[in-house]
């Protein structure tokens, strides 16, 4: 048979005087008081040196991390807030350099070929003139067809150059008088009709007259005085003047080259 510690058997004793509401045992309080003293000494001990857990680190996962906010320099920054152009100006802005270029070609002089007299001259005579009066002007005293032009012919023929743009504007039909004489009328008996030319109205007015002039001052010799009003300097000048006095020429009526003579710009006024 085990036999039950002392101590124990105190320990029970205690309780139940405890629970019946008798004193304990004498002898047997100083035990049952010092008990529960010895027991809640260690349990304060645990409490005070019992520390808080930490948390949980957490888990990591497969989801990518938030980049942090990128900081912009001052200079970077300050072109975002600058005020955008609107995009009808961006269009102007566009354009400009095409309208630049249009500019500098229009306030620059043309080439001189395009105000030469003679160049242009000399490109519609070969083109038109030179099959039947020669190069060089020639014409039946060389062996061409056509009436001779240079040796002073063409100035003794039309002493005024509006003149001979009418002869040569309505051709050998419409630019004769009724009595079949062209040019100079002092010269009626030289200048009759012996041969047919056909009209070139199908000249620009800047042709015809860079044409006659070209005839007048290089096959023929001529000089820009003897034409004071239609002559390779005022051509150069102003060519647009030149080809309203063809243009004015032009109206006129056919067979009547004398009207001539009532234009502005002809020799005689």
């Amino acid at each position: 048979m085990t036999e039950i510690p002392e101590h124990l058997l105190k320990k029970a004793a205690a309780a139940r005087a405890a629970k019946e509401g008798k004193d304990a045992p004498e002898g047997d309080a100083p035990a049952a008081a010092d008990a529960p003293a010895a027991d809640a000494a260690p349990a304060a001990a645990g409490a005070a040196v019992e520390k808080p857990k930490a948390a949980p680190a957490p888990l990591p996962t497969l989801d990518e991390a938030e980049p942090a906010p990128v900081v912009d320099i001052p200079v970077v920054a300050a072109a975002k807030a600058r005020k955008r152009l609107p995009y009808w100006a961006a269009s102007v802005l566009a354009i400009l350099p095409l309208w630049g270029i249009i500019y500098v070609f229009s306030v620059q002089p043309p080439p001189a070929g395009e105000t030469d007299p003679f160049v242009i001259g000399k490109e519609v005579y070969t083109a038109n003139c030179a099959g039947c009066h020669l190069p060089s002007g020639a014409g039946v005293a060389s062996g061409g067809t056509g009436q001779q032009l240079n040796d002073g012919h063409v100035l003794a023929t039309f002493d005024d150059p509006l003149a001979q743009v009418y002869w040569e504007h309505f051709g050998s039909v419409e630019g004769v008088r009724p009595d079949g004489t062209y040019g100079d009328a002092t010269l009626r008996d030289v200048n009759a009709i012996t041969g047919q030319m056909g009209a070139f109205d199908t000249l620009t007015p800047e042709e015809m007259a860079a044409v006659v002039i070209y005839i007048r001052e290089e096959i023929d010799g001529g000089d820009p005085a003897d034409d004071p009003n239609f002559n390779s300097e005022l051509f150069r000048e102003d060519p647009e003047a030149m080809a309203a006095l063809v243009e004015a020429v032009a109206a006129l009526e056919p067979n009547n080259p004398d009207a001539v003579k009532t234009l502005d710009g002809a020799e005689s006024n």
